[in-house]
């Protein structure tokens, strides 16, 4: 352990950087295959660890990915061994509660507690991009908004990130991200990191948003530093939650069809670009995917450091941006809904509060609205009454699973057991800009829940409760 941590406890230099609003650069890595030579793999992590620290532009640590695509993959915290025990503390390590059950989860908890890796991101998990609805409904998804409440309660100085989907484009949609976002900000979350995305309209509603309610925890945006082959995997779906607007793809493929050398300038342009906008837009830093060997690390911190001097004013960045991409829209379908007019003309006004804009009148059929009506006359109390209570009620009107305890009163009637991952708490990070859910052709159940919330005049009540999975008792936190 270095002199500067040596008898320091609790030191925390990522805690420190952004509590001191120092712009920090997180350089993602993802945990290798279950078939890499673990000795080497570790190498490679311990080379790439040297790179990052030595870099001094601009304050650059890890971020380590965990099962992000696959369930071929080590654990991160397992990875993150290969770190530094004298530099654990400025690094990021994400854990997936995807195939992760309790009993898995208090383990990764004493890892990362004995290996003092104490920054955790928490998430729910994706989708194998192969599964079947099917598939999926038999996976264990452990909602990251427990993870981040466990992990708090415990006595441990573990410095929570909560992850959120800003790129979601129908009203439901965003406000379903947002209220969960605010449950894991209560639950013990410390700083957020933002999806990767290229719209960045929303990364400012995200801060509009925010900011307009007194939250001002640490913002990170996740970048992403396109190859062809990335372009290709993306456009095919295999990064669920990560979305090509049709314009945004019209520039690509004319990009690709420019030497290898050429496209890759022409990316590195766009990352200065982004990297300058979200510091102009309050971001605390950006966490960048694919630039995970030293030498791309290397060259995108030094690009982005001098992108950071580059623009200073926000007028100045935004007229090169605008010139840029040709104003192309980064929003994938017409008719997409902003929460705020105005957006991207200007910086955050100090002098007043945005206005949200209206949602229009609520899309509710009068078949869901007599659903809706059957369902609150039978089940107002269920929460309170045995689990079996009227089941077969239950089944027929609320497409009941059969939990242990009952939490229909708590989200507008609609059983959150019907999600595919069972998340119990708001949407997931892979729902898609429309509304659509993940892993099934129909509507996200918590954008239907917001959407029927919103008609009921009852929707800002659904980010006061956390709720457990159905199999798990309940516990309500009021923000």
């Amino acid at each position: 352990m270095s002199e500067q941590t040596k008898g320091k406890k609790n030191v925390n230099r990522f805690r420190d950087a952004l509590g001191k609003g120092e712009f920090v650069l997180l350089v993602e890595s993802p945990s290798p295959s279950l078939s890499n030579d673990p000795i080497a793999a570790g190498e490679r992590l311990a080379a790439l660890e040297e790179t990052v620290l030595s870099i001094t532009s601009v304050n650059t640590v890890l971020a380590l990915t965990d099962r992000y695509l696959s369930l071929d993959a080590w654990r991160a915290l397992e990875y993150a061994n290969a770190l530094g025990e004298e530099n654990r503390d400025r690094h990021v390590v994400y854990l997936s509660g995807r195939n992760t059950g309790d009993g898995e989860l208090e383990q990764l908890a004493a890892v990362a507690a004995k290996s003092r890796n104490f920054n955790l991101v928490p998430v729910s998990g994706n989708c194998v991009p192969t599964d079947t609805l099917k598939e999926c409904r038999k996976r264990v998804f452990s909602e990251s908004v427990g993870i981040i409440r466990d992990l708090a309660a415990k006595k441990q100085p573990f410095f929570l990130g909560g992850t959120v989907n800003p790129y979601a484009y129908t009203p439901y949609t965003i406000m379903g991200q947002y209220f969960k976002l605010v449950k894991k900000l209560n639950a013990g979350a410390s700083f957020v990191v933002a999806q990767a995305g290229w719209d960045m309209l929303k990364l400012q509603s995200l801060r509009w948003y925010f900011s307009g309610r007194n939250l001002y925890d640490p913002m990170i945006a996740r970048l992403v530093l396109l190859t062809p082959n990335l372009v290709e995997k993306i456009l095919s779906g295999g990064y669920p939650g990560v979305n090509i607007s049709p314009d945004f793809r019209k520039i690509l493929e004319k990009e690709l069809r420019y030497s290898l050398n050429q496209f890759e300038a022409a990316q590195y342009r766009r990352l200065e670009l982004q990297a300058a906008g979200c510091r102009l837009l309050g971001f605390s830093g950006i966490q960048l995917a694919g630039a995970e060997t030293p030498s791309r690390a290397k060259v995108a911190a030094e690009r982005i450091s001098n992108a950071l001097k580059e623009f200073n004013s926000f007028e100045g960045w935004l007229e090169e941006y605008n010139s840029y991409l040709a104003r192309a829209e980064m929003s994938p379908f017409s008719h997409s809904f902003y929460l705020y007019d105005h957006a991207l003309h200007r910086a955050y006004p100090a002098d007043e509060t945005p206005v949200t804009r209206d949602f229009g009148e609520p899309e509710v059929s009068s078949r869901e609205k007599l659903a809706f009506r059957l369902r609150r006359f039978w089940f107002e109390n269920a929460d309170k009454q045995p689990a079996d209570s009227r089941r077969m009620l239950k089944r027929i009107f609320a497409a009941c699973r059969g939990c242990p305890r009952c939490r229909l009163p708590r989200t507008e009637f609609v059983c959150t057991e019907s999600c595919p991952k069972k998340l119990a708490n708001g949407p997931c990070g892979g729902v898609k800009p429309h509304g659509n859910c993940e892993i099934s052709s129909g509507e996200c159940v918590h954008s239907r829940i917001l959407r029927l919330a919103y008609w009921d005049e009852s929707m800002q009540t659904l980010e006061d409760n956390i709720l457990d999975s159905g199999f798990k008792q309940e516990i309500i936190k009021h923000g």
